[in-house]
């Protein structure tokens, strides 16, 4: 045990300008009965900031304190049996501190002997043996969805900084951030500060301050060196780290996001970790392309910071859907035939492939003179649309679909609810529904559907068994109005349902 030092300082401390964390605020008032809350999340993500937000709003009832590391159990005991007119201690950074001592804090919560309720805050769900005082029914955990930034705080903080933005820039933003409140508002502030619009911010701030994150990351998130080494290692590569060496990145509290394919870091410290090309075209004068947006679901859109990509034929910007489409986002050029020239002699189709790849290309550089168009389109070998450098819509709805899915068999409802809402709502329509599809991509739009029905299917079922019965029903209207008899035979089962009949007749 260390040696005793002066009382922790507990206040209510002061909330600077910025976006209201209004969903962790409602979290933390739903759980208001739970003994203990747990927040848990990388480096940057909030925490403290929703913290003090919660501490500010309690009308007195509620307390902060950042714990520091040198912290012994009489000074922590006495922390929380502070003013008997507190309800509520808030612990920040409690899982820095010593091993035993922060033991010594939980068998005291499991024996019901701490009096005031408790906020924990931290990074690592290891330290805070969050899953263990969650099974035995002590705590409740915020869902990394719930802290993570969303649609509606990156335009409140763009507002506050008066950057230019359009609903695309603010989705492109989460999309490359994973919703990470450090890297979203470090951007948004740097956009202010030379007075860019939001589309245009990544560039610039990549080429001013990106490494400056990479050494932030570095500096303040890691403790283990042989995690740090996997992590970086991961990221310089390209390719995902052994499994075990992911899940301990996560009881870390590293920068990470959990897929139905396993963990992956933040993508936009996979962007900035990347090698550097080797290929050198006179063309390119920046290292960093500015990001293309691709949209299939209903109309077909394609654009490089607001300029669209002047396709000259249909057939142009469908096979580059149906390559966006593919696993991987690549595919094969004899695959590529197959598709749309089949029946035609391999000369022939071959030709127009190559004209058609040419015409792509053509495209992308009117759009973007000074890129290289193989940063986002490659057709040397296999034919891939670039990931790094492309956002597109249905990898979005694919990436949320699985979010809900794993948050569905771990029983995090509202995490589910949250993720399948916003699958929901990337899903305009079928793909290219607005663009008379040739049939190759047939196949897709019946899988897209496939999923969008699921997703209708499980926010109809979710929000039914927790009592909110008009998006339930909103959802089964959607469901009725997809043109597949699977969906209408979903939606008839779940407005046959007993929760949501007893609401429809109520």
């Amino acid at each position: 045990m260390v040696r005793p030092g002066p009382a922790l300082s507990v206040c209510a401390r002061p909330v600077s300008n910025g976006v209201e964390r209004r969903r962790v605020l409602d979290w933390c008032d739903a759980t208001g009965d739970a003994a203990v809350r747990i927040l848990c999340g990388p480096i940057g993500s909030g925490k403290t900031f929703a913290a003090r937000q919660f501490v500010a709003a309690s009308n007195g009832r509620a307390a902060y304190v950042r714990v520091p590391a040198r912290t012994d159990a009489d000074r922590l005991s006495a922390a929380i049996a502070t003013s008997p007119a507190l309800e509520t201690i808030v612990l920040d950074d409690i899982d820095r501190i010593d091993a035993a001592v922060y033991a010594e804090l939980v068998d005291a919560i499991m024996a019901r002997e701490v009096e005031r309720k408790l906020i924990l805050i931290g990074r690592s769900r290891r330290r805070l043996r969050a899953e263990s005082l969650q099974a035995r029914g002590f705590a409740r955990a915020c869902s990394d969805e719930t802290l993570a930034f969303e649609t509606d705080e990156v335009e409140q903080l763009a507002a506050a900084y008066g950057v230019a933005f359009e609903h695309d820039d603010v989705v492109q933003l989460l999309h490359d951030t994973d919703g990470w409140a450090l890297a979203s508002e470090w951007l948004i502030r740097d956009a202010a500060e030379s007075r860019r619009p939001l589309h245009d911010a990544f560039g610039h701030w990549r080429q001013q301050n990106g490494h400056l994150l990479l050494e932030f990351v570095e500096r303040e998130g890691f403790e283990d060196a042989a995690a740090y080494e996997a992590f970086f290692n991961a990221l310089r590569n390209g390719s995902p780290a052994a499994e075990h060496e992911t899940t301990r990145f996560e009881q870390l509290g590293l920068p990470i996001v959990r897929t139905r394919t396993g963990l992956r870091p933040y993508r936009i410290l996979a962007r900035l970790a990347a090698p550097a090309t080797t290929h050198v075209d006179i063309r390119t004068t920046t290292s960093v392309p500015p990001v293309m947006a691709v949209n299939v679901f209903g109309r077909f859109r394609c654009e490089i910071t607001g300029q669209p990509v002047p396709f000259s034929r249909r057939r142009d910007q469908q096979v580059f859907a149906f390559v966006a489409l593919q696993p991987e986002c690549r595919t094969s050029r004899d695959r590529l035939l197959e598709a749309f020239w089949p029946g035609i002699s391999h000369a022939v189709a071959s030709q127009g492939l190559r004209t058609t790849l040419s015409r792509i290309r053509r495209a992308i550089a009117a759009a973007a003179p000074t890129v290289d168009p193989e940063r986002y389109f490659e057709t040397a070998g296999e034919v891939r649309v670039n990931v790094r450098t492309v956002a597109i819509d249905a990898l979005r709805f694919v990436d949320r679909v699985e979010q809900g899915r794993i948050d569905d068999a771990r029983g995090a409802v509202e995490g589910a609810k949250h993720h399948y809402r916003v699958a929901q709502r990337i899903y305009v329509d079928r793909v290219l529904a607005a663009e008379a599809p040739e049939p190759c991509l047939d196949r897709h739009a019946e899988q897209f559907e496939a999923l969008y029905v699921e997703v209708l299917t499980r926010i109809t079922e979710l929000h039914a068994a927790t009592g909110d019965f008009e998006t339930a029903r909103e959802a089964a209207r959607s469901l009725l109005s997809c043109n597949s008899e699977e969906a209408r035979r979903r939606a008839l089962t779940c407005i046959a349902a007993r929760p949501l009949a007893t609401a429809a007749t109520a």
